[in-house]
């Protein structure tokens, strides 16, 4: 689902910019730091789920002295047809979003549109991180892959706040159960949708590490948030008094994880930080793998420093593995050389930002 053209307005440090990108392949955006590479990826981030991957508030994202943001792209579909896509923040008010020369109701009418996997030095929270992380990972898939993921995660987070404010509001036991039984009927439903998920996603991801580390003993599993085998009604049942002490929902699919061992020790605790990247990478490719598998579409890949902590055997592999699944790449680097040899007979298009600008090579 490549982008065939971006336009970029008041973006952080780029006023004003065009980009024509290489539809399959590598677009190499090079340049010293603070430059706009960065941003350049982010704005793409941001016009598939209308927020950063940074941490800071929408007035940040606006470059000064301005009063709004605009992103505007054409996109390739998989039919060979165009569509335009456009997002607008202004510094107080709501996001706007146009598909196709109209309003869009919501940011997941985009981001079906668009799916974008970033890979950054963020990502070692898949490692490193709680939980969260990897819910949100799997959640990403579940996404593409389920028509109905969506309601079903929205209805599961919303019973779930009702439950946990008439637990601490102290409300009676029937109105209680009235919650045990909604939040029972969406947990099981939210997780058996991350079950088949799973079980689609270890063998592509099993598969895609061994191309890029050698890791024996590799376990993966996934964790659904309450004791297997277990039935849900009845944990909910049985912890009620401890709820309503703590004042939230002890089990269930929000405290769901998925994990990574080798030889049953955390793989975290045992890789080096160059392996860490590799392995977080492949589960960022094998998801991409998968969609295009189950669903015909195919990621954009954004890359922000890739050189970093992989040497040129490292990089590579992982780039071979980019260049099969014949997606659009947008890959960042300091120096125009760093990736030379790597994307030797590769298709690829350069370019070079500096001071907010970018023009092509």
């Amino acid at each position: 689902m490549p982008l065939t053209r971006l336009d970029i307005t008041d973006f952080r440090n780029l006023a004003a910019i065009t980009l024509e990108p290489l539809v399959t392949g590598f677009n190499f955006l090079y340049g010293m730091n603070g430059s706009g590479k960065t941003s350049l990826l982010e704005a793409i981030y941001y016009l598939s789920v209308g927020r950063s991957f940074r941490n800071c508030t929408s007035g940040r994202i606006i470059r000064h002295s301005t009063d709004k943001l605009l992103i505007f792209a054409h996109k390739k579909t998989n039919n060979d047809q165009y569509v335009t896509l456009g997002l607008e923040r202004k510094q107080h008010g709501a996001l706007k979003i146009r598909i196709a020369n109209k309003d869009a109701q919501s940011i997941a009418e985009l981001a079906s549109l668009l799916p974008v996997q970033l890979m950054n030095a963020s990502c070692y929270s898949l490692l490193e991180g709680g939980p969260a992380y990897r819910r949100k990972f799997l959640d990403w898939g579940n996404f593409y892959l389920h028509v109905e993921f969506l309601r079903v995660w929205q209805d599961y987070n919303q019973a779930l706040t009702q439950r946990n404010a008439a637990l601490r509001n102290g409300q009676p036991q029937k109105e209680l159960v009235v919650w045990n039984q909604m939040l029972t009927e969406k947990a099981q439903r939210l997780d058996q949708l991350r079950q088949d998920f799973v079980n689609l996603l270890i063998p592509q991801l099993k598969t895609t590490v061994a191309e890029l580390i050698s890791l024996p003993g590799l376990e993966l599993y996934y964790q659904r948030g309450w004791d297997e085998g277990e039935d849900y009604a009845a944990v909910l049942a049985a912890s009620l008094d401890k709820d309503r002490y703590m004042g939230y929902t002890q089990f269930g699919p929000h405290r769901a994880d998925f994990k990574m061992k080798i030889n049953q020790v955390d793989a975290k605790d045992i890789l080096s930080r160059g392996q860490q990247k590799l392995f977080v990478y492949a589960m960022i490719l094998a998801q991409g793998a998968l969609l295009h598998r189950c669903t015909n579409k195919k990621p954009i890949y954004l890359i922000d420093d890739l050189p970093a902590e992989l040497d040129i055997v490292s990089r590579n592999n992982l780039i071979t593995l980019l260049s099969r699944q014949e997606t659009q790449i947008f890959v960042t680097a300091v120096e125009r050389e760093a990736l030379s040899e790597n994307l030797c007979n590769l298709p690829v298009k350069m370019f070079h930002v500096e001071h907010g600008n970018v023009r092509s090579d």
